[in-house]
């Protein structure tokens, strides 16, 4: 039998029982509830610091907010303006990117007394020092409707616009956590927190596949799960009258509903009477709304609401906002650090609990610190914890993931990129593609496919195919053509590989034809 520490280095689905069995037994420093960016990040720092760590994800990991994706500041004018610091920000994590990174296709709209300033790519290079690719991903069209709607506001330009591919970075982050001996695991619910008294004992989960229920034993919980985070909050606070609700991530940033305003692509308004953008960023709750004042001026969130709205209307006349439409979130309970005002907010939601709102991308290693320095105040009289600092911010994920890759130019370039997509190493690639080779005589899928398909269920915690699909292969972001024979393919190989039940094979095969519509749909 392999040991627990190869088990848990691959993020697999394929033995859960044996992996849940391992989880039982163990008794851990923290559990992190929430498989998305910030509890990526904050399972990452943890572990650094030598807490044994359990990160525990509902769904698939990145399915909520990571999913999406994070735009960096979309040009040299707006990152001039910001405050020295969070220029240093986004150098640093420019450089612990790595291939989360990429440029994706957007409609800016230029105000018609604006004159229209240089192309998108040439004023990033300067801050990003990356080079965007060619034709990265599918170009915008634009129906008749919408360009002239667009139009009678301003000069429209096709640009691209730098983006953090969260859902690979939070994957990318689970893996090196995983790779310093943290566990996580998918499709598993909190539904409540095991008491004794006042204090915490544990979690009680549900298997989301199997319907069972257990309790993973634990001294402190993070409640890192985004916008579901009041309903675990609350568990801990049945009687008492007070509420708790969250602040955005970031000041100057709203949520529209999709019922309110609905996108297929990022709307980027430059303005023309106030030198600021407003970035329409569409996610699957809604559409985020943000906006970065001119010279760092922090005004009241009224009142930048007020113009936001303006400018939305005027461009979408349609689209008539109230405060109703629009999710603002207003924060108590923030935790004392005895430290100056930041905007790295978590919240104390009892003695052995912090619930973490999360931040921008742009400083979500410095967010995991900020809890982490919280998280060990708590532990620091137990001998067996050694580590209260962390170098979360410098330490690049990929050296946590594997080693550094060595390839000549004899390689394929197709397979040099496959091989940066997912941190793999020679030897890791040259393995799958003999297990490729033989798979293919009972599965016609085509090679390189195969072999990330293959990959992330070894090591990514794939279960269901629209997994791969959505949060691996990133169908929901990037140009890529799949034939329904080499799907249902995909559908018959993890059928087999994951013993799925008739039922669970119908199920996600709906969920995948499902997917596919809507992304024909969006290609017309």
């Amino acid at each position: 039998m392999e040991s627990k520490e190869e088990i848990a280095v691959n993020l697999t689905n394929t033995n859960r029982e044996e992996t849940m069995r391992q989880l039982l037994e163990t008794t851990y420093d923290v559990i992190v509830i929430g498989g998305g960016l910030t509890g990526a990040s904050i399972l990452f720092d943890l572990q650094m610091r030598g807490l044994k760590t359990l990160l525990i994800e509902k769904n698939d990991y990145a399915s909520g907010a990571s999913e999406s994706f994070d735009l960096l500041v979309h040009d040299k004018e707006t990152f001039q303006m910001l405050p020295k610091q969070k220029k240093q920000e986004l150098h640093q994590l420019n450089q612990n990117l790595g291939e989360a990174f990429q440029f994706l296709p957007a409609v800016e709209l230029i105000a018609t007394d604006t004159p229209v300033t240089a192309g998108i790519k040439k004023r990033l290079w300067p801050l990003l020092k990356k080079r965007a690719l060619d034709k990265p991903v599918a170009s915008i069209q634009l129906s008749a409707t919408q360009k002239q709607q667009f139009e009678s506001v301003g000069t429209i330009t096709h640009s691209t616009v730098p983006f953090v591919d969260t859902a690979r970075l939070t994957i990318d982050l689970i893996k090196a956590s995983i790779s310093l001996n943290a566990d996580a695991i998918n499709y598993q619910m909190v539904t409540d927190l095991y008491l004794s008294g006042n204090d915490l004992r544990g979690v009680f989960v549900e298997d989301q596949i199997t319907g069972e229920t257990n309790v993973i034993y634990t001294k402190k919980v993070i409640n890192a799960t985004g916008l579901a985070s009041l309903e675990l909050h609350d568990r801990l606070h049945k009687k008492e009258s007070s509420t708790f609700t969250l602040i955005p991530r970031r000041k100057y940033q709203w949520l529209v509903p999709l019922t309110v305003l609905s996108l297929d692509f990022p709307v980027i308004i430059k303005q023309g009477l106030y030198p600021y953008t407003v970035s329409l960023i569409p996610r699957d709750q809604g559409v985020l709304v943000s906006t970065v004042r001119p010279n760092g001026a922090m005004l009241s969130n009224k009142a930048v609401l007020l113009e936001v709205k303006h400018e939305i209307e005027r461009v979408f006349p349609e689209v008539t906002l109230d405060s109703n439409h629009i999710f603002t979130f207003r924060a108590t309970k923030e935790v004392d650090t005895n430290l100056e005002k930041t905007p790295y907010n978590f919240y104390k939601s009892s003695q052995d609990m912090i619930t973490a709102i999360g931040c921008p991308v742009s400083n979500y290693r410095q967010y995991a610190e900020k809890v982490g320095d919280e998280v060990t105040k708590q532990f620091k009289a137990e001998s067996a914890i050694l580590y209260e600092g962390s170098d979360t911010k410098t330490r690049i994920v990929s050296t946590d993931v594997t080693k550094k890759l060595t390839v000549t130019l004899s390689e394929d370039r197709r397979m040099i990129q496959l091989m940066n997509k997912y941190q793999m190493d020679q030897e890791q690639i040259e393995r799958l593609s003999r297990d490729v080779d033989r798979l293919m005589v009972d599965y016609p899928i085509p090679s390189r496919l195969f072999i990330e398909l293959l990959y992330t269920v070894e090591s990514e915690g794939v279960y269901k195919a629209t997994d791969f699909f959505k949060r691996r292969l990133r169908l929901n972001v990037f140009d890529y053509t799949i034939h329904s024979a080499i799907i249902f393919q995909i559908l018959q190989f993890l059928e087999g590989r994951l013993a799925w039940t008739k039922e669970e094979r119908s199920y996600y095969e709906r969920e995948v034809k499902q997917f596919m519509a809507h992304r024909q749909q969006f290609d017309k």
